[in-house]
């Protein structure tokens, strides 16, 4: 007879914390194979994950793969849209492939607490023994039959790893995982306006000149699509930066090249997405650097994220006297239509 460790949960994103998990439990039990079973509708959850099933089952590949004896399970990231990912229906299922073999099943003392609320929960008991991860310094009354198991806390939550993804808590593969598909890009300028670093009006800014930079990269070059939604997200991230948190994040101002600070706030935000968002693709990054003041051969998602800026719905004919024609020339010949949007925009400035 085989032991059998199964390790659930949503990992949205997967960080060294679930990795200490496995270490632990490693240190306590002798098991022949740890299997991590990543859910796609858990639900005792109130919101449904933010990374789709199929990325969390990368990055947990990423951060796993070079421990041979854990597997990744695809039997609940499978399941359809709407189907709710019980834990009696996954142990049912691992324990038709191993009829013969100890299941242990892992839970934290939050799940642990409330786990009669679980559909089935006796059932449960019947198939598997709990193995419940707590820290050293809880006291947990116990409820029902467990091996309790300590752990040394790791001070951070994937809630928090998705608004500003820390390397550190993430391992460098998975980090730039993150940074590469941008699927928490949205948690990260809400973080920012939660910060009071972002106001309301900017984030809806933000969002309208993503809208409009994918519309345009449709017709231009669907190629530059995920490149073009990180630079137009990230694009105003130091929009409402102070002076000296601009100055701090880019050091000397370049008075030559810039006639204000405020107008360095395409490189401030270039600069917080590399430093803070993991972003390390310089053709996002000087997108995001460039759509204030582009340089003379500006490069084609330049030109995309440029003309979203200049050409979201909010706009008026103060800014551009045709905002619409300049988004259908945009979609024919970008080329043409940032030519005449940024002669438009210099002549409004000057």
């Amino acid at each position: 007879m085989k032991n059998i460790v199964l390790f659930g949960g949503v990992f949205d994103p997967v960080h060294i914390g679930h990795l200490a998990v496995y270490k632990t439990i490693k240190k306590h039990i002798k098991f022949d194979k740890f299997i991590v079973i990543p859910s796609k509708n858990p639900p005792l959850k109130k919101h449904a994950p933010k990374a789709k099933a199929k990325d969390r089952v990368a990055m947990l590949t990423l951060m796993f793969n070079q421990y041979k004896d854990v597997k990744i399970s695809l039997y609940e990231a499978l399941q359809k849209h709407n189907e709710v990912s019980y834990t009696i229906k996954t142990l049912k299922h691992v324990k038709e492939m191993f009829p013969h073999d100890q299941l242990y099943f892992v839970i934290g003392t939050d799940r642990y607490l409330d786990f009669k609320k679980w559909k089935d929960w006796k059932q449960i008991l019947e198939l598997t023994k709990l193995i419940v991860i707590k820290r050293s310094d809880e006291k947990i009354k116990k409820v029902i039959p467990a091996t309790f198991i300590d752990i040394k806390p790791v001070p951070i939550s994937s809630t928090q790893l998705r608004a500003v993804p820390f390397v550190k808590y993430l391992t460098e593969p998975v980090a730039n995982y993150i940074a590469e598909h941008g699927f928490y890009a949205t948690s990260q300028i809400i973080y920012l306006a939660t910060a009071n670093l972002m106001s309301k009006k900017r984030l809806e800014h933000t969002l309208r000149v993503t809208n409009l930079a994918l519309d345009i990269c449709e017709c231009t070059n669907i190629k530059l699509f995920k490149k073009a939604f990180l630079a137009a997200m990230y694009h105003d991230i130091a929009k409402e930066f102070s002076d000296q948190q601009i100055k701090k994040l880019v050091g000397n101002f370049h008075s030559k090249c810039y006639p204000t600070i405020h107008t360095m706030h395409g490189i401030a935000s270039a600069e917080y997405a590399r430093k803070f968002l993991n972003i390390k693709d310089r053709e996002v990054l000087n997108a995001i650097a460039n759509h204030v003041i582009p340089p003379k051969n500006p490069s084609e998602l330049d030109m995309i994220i440029y003309c979203a800026d200049k050409l979201e719905p909010n706009r008026t004919k103060d800014d551009i006297k045709d905002r619409l024609g300049c988004i259908a020339l945009a979609k024919k010949n970008l080329k043409v239509a940032f030519t005449k949007v940024y002669n438009e925009t210099c002549a409004h400035y000057n």
